[in-house]
């Protein structure tokens, strides 16, 4: 493996983040916005529901939160193409906007996480070394004659508008489901994994006017940007 590409890589979650300053409104207006919300989304559960976050989830597969300062749409399964996680961020920033009455957003984020699993950690690090994304140097080091496990590379590439934080991961993963004692008809769970996890947030660095986002094609773009130029940063070039 000489390179890690989009192509062997699944995506697993897709976020598109809106910042703003406090809109205090919100302690006003978060029975509306919600019930707004509702109509949207017929299948809508209450997460969380505090007077600085209010947060939702639809159909066990979005995550819709508002905060005084921020709000959020989580896809945690996408598609590849980002058809219905495209249609639902616009559905939801508009709603937010109309219901906060905001003009303008102090950040504008869009974040992808990929994995690729492996059958144990060796594996995980030894794909990632051969990417040769890192020098990785050989022999024995601080009295060590050791191999490389769960590596890390990460970079923040920033221009005069927007930046972009990518980070490349091989990390071990534990899921433990417990039950209580007891409880015969549920067996716990115990779940543990090595992967290699591409992590991309693509960001704005200025403020942006109400009439300049169009949530749609602002996400389309980004993603074009990311199906493009994550080759980069993944030892492809």
């Amino acid at each position: 493996m000489s390179a890690i590409d989009l192509s062997n890589l699944k995506l697993i979650q897709a976020t598109m983040e809106i910042r703003f300053n406090n809109a205090y409104l919100i302690w006003d207006r978060a029975g509306l916005l919600w019930s707004k919300a509702n109509s949207i989304w017929p299948n809508l559960k209450m997460g969380n529901a505090e007077s600085m976050v209010t947060a939702f989830l639809v159909d066990d597969r979005y995550e819709l939160a508002v905060y005084l300062d921020k709000a959020h749409l989580k896809d945690m399964q996408p598609s590849s193409s980002l058809k219905e996680f495209i249609t639902n961020a616009e559905l939801f920033v508009n709603l937010v906007i109309d219901s906060l009455e905001l003009s303008e957003f102090t950040r504008l984020g869009f974040r992808l996480s990929y994995n690729k699993k492996f059958k144990d950690k060796t594996e995980a690090a030894n794909a990632f070394i051969s990417t040769s994304i890192l020098s990785v140097p050989s022999g024995k080091h601080f009295n060590i004659e050791g191999k490389v496990f769960m590596p890390k590379y990460s970079l923040r590439w920033e221009g005069d508008s927007t930046a972009v934080t990518v980070s490349l991961t091989a990390q071990d993963k534990r899921i433990d489901l417990n039950v209580s004692p007891g409880v015969e008809e549920i067996t716990p769970v115990h779940i543990a994994r090595s992967e290699i996890v591409y992590d991309i947030d693509y960001f704005t660095l200025k403020n942006t006017k109400k009439g300049q986002l169009n949530v749609k094609e602002w996400l389309s773009q980004a993603y074009h940007l990311v199906k493009r130029d994550s080759k980069v940063f993944l030892g492809a070039q």
